[in-house]
């Protein structure tokens, strides 16, 4: 048995805190139709595509200007992008917007109680995962340009938009809910309200501490249909590009 396992390719039918460089002025925050959007997962150890290429410039340069500002100078090495399991895309068009990695652990094993992932992490709160199998949500990174932006809902289903952020993390959470993984576990920057996030998709707090300079909560996620609900992800979803 391997510590890592691939997320495999089931659905829910049946039924988962840096292209060109990101150094540019920020605009007023978009709103924009979630028919013009596309969430492509790709297994970054096996796929050759451009646009995976400029997921990986869009998470390099966010994770450096944060790193850069946090402790005045960086350096963002590729293998924490390139050992993920699956990397989350979404985009506009030709634009990558948001970038999440995905991966899946299986904590009956040392190797994987001995991750580095966890070397924040409280004792207590890595030993209370016990042998479950865990989805990890890690690397989130969002276009400059795109902060704030609002995503509308199908033209079909009218109601209120969401914004990018809960899309972009309500994705990942529902790519667990299509994999054998028992719950799913995050890191999350407080002072981006990523925490508020987490718990609007039913996520609980179960520690606090303080990671690149910002307050971070632990946070878990039970298998639960809150983000399949949602007719913004659910459609994204439904589209999605995998493989």
């Amino acid at each position: 048995m391997r510590a890592t396992r691939q997320l495999p390719n089931e659905t829910l039918e049946k039924a988962e805190s840096p292209s060109e460089p990101t150094r540019v002025q920020r605009v007023q925050a978009r709103t924009v139709p979630v028919e013009s959007m596309e969430y492509h997962l790709f297994a970054p150890r096996r796929a050759h595509d451009p646009l995976l290429d400029r997921a990986y410039d869009v998470w390099r340069d966010v994770w450096h200007s944060t790193f850069t500002e946090v402790y005045g100078t960086a350096r963002v090495f590729s293998d924490e992008f390139a050992r993920q399991d699956e990397i989350g895309v979404l985009t506009v068009g030709p634009h990558c917007i948001s970038v999440t990695g995905l991966r899946c652990l299986d904590m009956s094993l040392a190797r994987s109680r001995e991750d580095s992932y966890f070397q924040h992490w409280p004792v207590d709160e890595v030993n209370a995962l016990g042998t479950a199998l865990i989805g990890i949500s890690s690397n989130t990174a969002v276009h400059p340009d795109w902060r704030g932006s609002l995503i509308e809902p199908p033209a079909n289903r009218p109601g209120e938009p969401e914004r990018l952020s809960f899309v972009t993390i309500a994705l990942t959470i529902q790519r667990f809910f299509a994999s054998p993984a028992d719950y799913a576990v995050a890191l999350t920057r407080n002072d981006r309200s990523i925490n508020r996030v987490a718990a609007a998709l039913g996520a609980t707090s179960r520690s606090r501490i303080i990671l690149h300079g910002a307050d971070t909560d632990v946070v878990r996620w039970p298998r639960n249909p809150v983000a399949s609900k949602d007719a913004i992800v659910g459609d994204l979803w439904r589209r999605r590009h995998q493989g």
